[in-house]
Parts: C-alpha cells; sequence; structure tokens
C-alpha cells in the first residue's frame, strides 16, 4: 500500500505537467476524480505533484503562440479564398464577352465588335471599308504575300502564339490560318496548342469553311480534352454542325457538353442550351 500512493502522486503530476491548459477541460476533470476516487479506495490521500510556475508560464506562452499561428492561416485562408473568387468572376465576365463579340461577329456585326475585340469588327476583306483604305493607302500586296505570315525565326512559342492571335485579333484570317497551323506543327505539346486548335477552327468557322471548322474544333477534342477551350470547342462543334444542316449530330453535341464538361462556364452553358432550343432539340 505504501508504494502505490507516490506511484499515484507521480501519475497525477506528470499528466498535469504534460496538459496544464487541457486539464480544464470536462474530460480531463472527469478523468482526474475518476484517477482520485481509485486511488482514495486503495487508501490514504491523494498527494499530486506540483507544476513549477516556470513550466506553466511556458506552456502558456506555446500555447500563445499556437493560437496566434492558426489566426494568421486561418487569415491567408481566407484571403486566398476572397482571391480565387475574384479571379473567378474575372474570367467569367472575360468568357461573357468573348461569347458576346463572338455572337456578333456570326451575325456579320461589322461595328458592333468581333470574336477577339474591336479589330475584328472591321468590315470583311470582300467588303472593305473606305476609312480604312485612307488610312492604308499603301497595304495592297499580292495576294500570294499576303497570305504568308510574319516570319517566326528567333521567336519563343508564346511570342509566336501572341503573333498569330493578333493576326486574328485584325481580321487577318487567312494568314492566321497559316500562322496557326505552323505554330500547332512545331508546337504540339505545348499549353497553348489546344487554344491555337480551337482558334484554327474559329477562322475557318468566320469565312463559312464549316467542314474544315468541324475538323478542327473536333481535333481539340480528342487532342487536347483537358485543355480549357475543350467546351467551348464542343459548343462551336455543335454550331458548325448545325450549320451543315445535320441537326441530329449538333443536337448530340450540345447535350454532351453538359455531361462530359459540368464544370464549363455559365456563358458555355447558357449558350449550348439556347442553340439546343432554337433547332428545337429533343430532351
Amino acid at each position: 500500500m505504501t508504494n502505490i500512493r507516490p506511484v499515484a502522486a507521480l501519475l497525477l503530476g506528470g499528466m498535469l505537467a504534460a496538459s496544464p491548459a487541457l486539464a480544464q477541460s470536462k474530460g480531463q476533470i472527469e478523468r482526474l476524480q475518476s484517477l482520485e476516487t481509485q486511488v482514495a479506495a486503495l487508501g490514504g490521500p491523494v498527494e499530486v505533484a506540483q507544476l513549477s510556475p516556470s513550466v506553466a508560464a511556458d506552456f502558456e506562452i506555446r500555447l500563445q503562440n499556437l493560437e496566434r499561428a492558426i489566426q494568421d492561416l486561418t487569415g491567408k485562408y481566407e484571403e486566398s479564398t476572397y482571391q480565387v473568387t475574384q479571379l473567378r468572376e474575372r474570367l467569367e465576365k472575360v468568357n461573357a464577352d468573348v461569347d458576346f463579340r463572338l455572337k456578333e461577329l456570326e451575325k456579320g456585326g461589322g461595328a458592333t465588335g468581333g470574336a477577339m475585340g474591336g479589330a475584328m469588327a472591321d468590315a470583311t476583306p470582300s467588303r472593305p471599308s473606305k476609312a480604312a483604305d485612307e488610312k492604308k493607302p499603301a497595304d495592297k500586296p499580292a495576294q500570294t504575300a499576303a497570305a504568308n505570315p510574319p516570319s517566326t525565326a528567333g521567336l519563343s512559342p508564346e511570342k509566336q502564339y501572341e503573333q498569330a492571335f493578333e493576326l486574328l485579333r485584325n481580321s487577318d484570317y487567312d494568314r492566321a490560318e497559316k500562322a496557326l497551323q505552323e505554330f500547332i506543327a512545331k508546337n504540339k505539346s505545348h499549353a497553348y496548342a489546344g487554344n491555337a486548335q480551337y482558334w484554327l477552327g474559329e477562322s475557318y468557322y468566320v469565312r463559312n469553311r464549316y467542314p474544315e471548322a468541324a475538323q478542327a474544333f473536333a481535333e481539340v477534342l480528342s487532342k487536347y480534352r483537358s485543355n480549357p477551350k475543350a467546351a467551348d470547342s464542343l459548343l462551336k462543334l455543335g454550331m458548325t454542325l448545325q450549320q451543315m444542316n445535320k441537326k441530329s449530330d449538333a443536337c448530340t453535341a450540345f447535350n454532351q457538353l453538359l455531361t462530359k464538361f459540368p464544370e464549363a462556364s455559365a456563358s458555355v452553358k447558357r449558350r449550348a442550351d439556347t442553340e439546343r432550343k432554337r433547332i428545337n432539340c429533343p430532351a
């Protein structure tokens, strides 16, 4: 019996030293009371080792440091969440703007805007504007020369893509087509390859070259399935098939968009739903 008392006392003292803050919780108090009862049942008073002030102060400082660290992490998490939300909203606005401009271009809206910028709202080459002729009196090269894209010698893949995209923005579709084809051929595994393939399809679509557009959009889905433009490509594939009088195939494309790309932007989903209703696709 005499040996049990100091052992119990040391046990209780060790628990207090290891966890002074938690000992105040209800569960800890209940455990202590249970131990006290058991030791008391063995006979004699319970002697609890006292926690030194220095150790208690050290644990208190550590606890405060942990609390501050948790608060800092919580603040950073909330800040990151807010930034992600802001980026998503900005992306939605950009997608909506591009979608609007594409619709205007498809309608032939010359002065209202184009697919990739105000420059794409200029008149088509078959109807050049008088103002443009006045601004560029010497800009009349031979068709064979005009069809050749600018040289990409020494340019990085990113600069090549930007150069091709700029041609598309300026409604220079023939040169943009060749520039995009050249970029894709040279950079098949680049992060922008899927985007280039999509815009190649757009360059065909706006010129009513629907079979080539359908093939270009289909290649995005087959070769660059995880590219951000994959959902847009399926949408435009459906619209292209619709222009080719393939209603059944177009409806299939619109229906698959919601099942294969549930993460597609709201603007793409709305457009697909609008097109489905416009051609009376079955539910």
